[in-house]
């Protein structure tokens, strides 16, 4: 929905840009048209056009999606989850301490279930770890979202003409709302950028381990002389290897309502489980990765691949309009192009203010319009695109 809304308000924007329709639909620049429907109580806000007035809904959403969004990162995605991933991994660790009690009083435990549990040891450990760095980074993420979407509220107030009018904060509190949208989206460009890199990252291992383990059995892949037959799962192998798209409970937003006898259950179900899939992978007659896991991982790793870039793409769309929008704070503070510095005029491109100011809108607005269009279609293309590298394969 925030994909569809946002193209909607910034293709509106494109068309208030470029003031297109204007001859054929004269009435969306007419604010006595938006007269006969509803009179704005003063004479700034009786300019709204009722172009103006579509563009600010889509902006009051915005302001009202974005924030609880942020907030919802920064809680229940952040700090709460947190709080229930460290509840998890004292869990985690009692349990580790109640085995390791039980196994001095069992003589006849032998290598073999040692490497099991410290091999579940490290996947649950690795898998709580990621949660809780994704938790903090929801957190990080959810403190730069808040702050856009309460910005937005001065957008929709500009498109009403209540800035012009004087009315909160007027025209400076604008600029300072821009300031501050241009300040939060710096760290959400830089996790677009990582994002891709781990993408790429990610299809190039799984490439890397269907190249390893394709055809091989457990015994073939175990150290020579070592006791550790499966040392080669990790999280990352286990969850393309052993069990795909494995996501224990602790990956969901924090639960309030479980208690610690709960929690515990359902780290007991979530163990047995892991201890089951690992037994049943150690036998050496079947092969650690066949042909149909690796067609299947094949695939994931192309649709890792093809999302890195869509990640780069993002980067793109939203560099330039970060760069479009911080053009109109930069002459609002050097409104006068004679007296301006040169590294002023190198960043609007020797551009006059007034071309600086319309060119970088619109090229945000224009950017803000392809983005969603890319959202929306990205998982399609992805899918038809793995699909048709999918049957060539298998034509090979």
């Amino acid at each position: 929905m925030d994909a569809i809304v946002q193209l909607i308000r910034n293709a509106m924007c494109c068309v208030k840009d470029l003031n297109l329709f204007a001859e054929s639909l004269p009435n969306l620049y007419d604010p006595e048209y938006t007269s006969k429907f509803y009179t704005f109580p003063t004479p700034f806000m009786s300019k709204t056009t009722p172009l103006e007035f579509l563009i600010c809904i889509s902006q009051l959403y915005a302001c009202i999606s974005c924030t609880i969004s942020g907030y919802n990162l920064i809680f229940g995605g952040g700090i709460l989850k947190l709080k229930r991933l460290t509840r998890v991994s004292d869990l985690v660790h009692k349990k580790r301490l109640d085995k390791a009690g039980s196994k001095k009083k069992d003589d006849d435990k032998d290598d073999k279930a040692d490497k099991d549990d410290a091999i579940v040891n490290q996947v649950v450990a690795t898998s709580v770890m990621k949660e809780a760095n994704g938790a903090l980074r929801n957190t990080f993420v959810g403190i730069c979202v808040l702050p856009i979407g309460i910005s937005f509220f001065w957008l929709f107030c500009n498109s009403l003409h209540i800035t012009e009018a004087g009315w909160v904060g007027g025209l400076p509190a604008l600029i300072h709302a821009l300031t501050v949208m241009e300040i939060a989206l710096v760290p959400l460009l830089y996790f677009m950028l990582k994002d891709a890199s781990s993408a790429l990252k990610k299809a190039v291992d799984i490439r890397a381990m269907v190249e390893k383990f394709s055809g091989k059995k457990n015994k073939d892949v175990a150290p020579s002389g070592s006791a550790g037959e499966l040392s080669w799962i990790n999280l990352e192998s286990y969850s393309l290897i052993v069990d795909s798209g494995w996501s224990p409970y602790w990956t969901t937003s924090a639960i309030s309502s479980v208690d610690q006898d709960a929690e515990g259950k359902m780290l007991t179900k979530e163990i047995e489980a892991l201890e089951r899939n690992v037994k049943s992978s150690l036998s050496g007659d079947a092969a650690i990765v066949n042909a149909s896991k690796a067609a299947e991982m094949e695939e994931a790793a192309q649709v890792s691949s093809l999302e890195g870039y869509r990640e780069y793409a993002y980067f793109v769309f939203n560099f330039i309009a970060f760069y479009g929008y911080l053009l109109g704070v930069v002459v609002y503070y050097f409104d006068a192009d004679e007296s301006q510095p040169a590294a002023v005029r190198q960043l609007k491109l020797g551009y006059s203010n007034d071309d600086a100011d319309w060119g970088g809108n619109f090229a945000g607005d224009f950017m803000w319009t392809v983005e969603p269009i890319v959202i929306l279609l990205s998982p399609f293309i992805i899918s038809r695109l793995t699909k048709s590298k999918g049957d060539k394969a298998k034509k090979d």
